[in-house]
């Protein structure tokens, strides 16, 4: 009965650490909110002015992926993917 408890008290002591490794992992990555109102309003401005958005030139673009897939590396790559989009229809290449 002894060694069922260790056993059990040890997986127990696994299953946090690792709990505490994704924790801590998740929180070293900077968190970047969509802000709608923003993206709308920098889409807004930049059509009024008549500026073609940019192809990408950034190093996270990947075939399939959408701006939102960008997000979590940068917000500025995706508030321009997003004018993109808006503005051809498409996503990058």
């Amino acid at each position: 009965m002894f060694a069922t408890s260790a056993s059990a008290s040890e997986e127990d002591d696994a299953l946090a650490k690792a709990q505490a490794d994704m924790n801590a992992e998740v929180f070293s990555k900077p968190f970047l909110a969509e802000r709608p109102e923003e993206v709308n309003s920098y889409i807004k401005s930049m059509l009024e002015k008549n500026i073609k958005p940019p192809e990408y030139s950034g190093n996270y673009w990947r075939r399939g992926y959408t701006c939102r897939d960008l997000l979590r590396h940068n917000w500025t790559q995706y508030r321009n993917c997003q004018y993109y989009y808006r503005y051809h229809g498409r996503y990058y290449y």
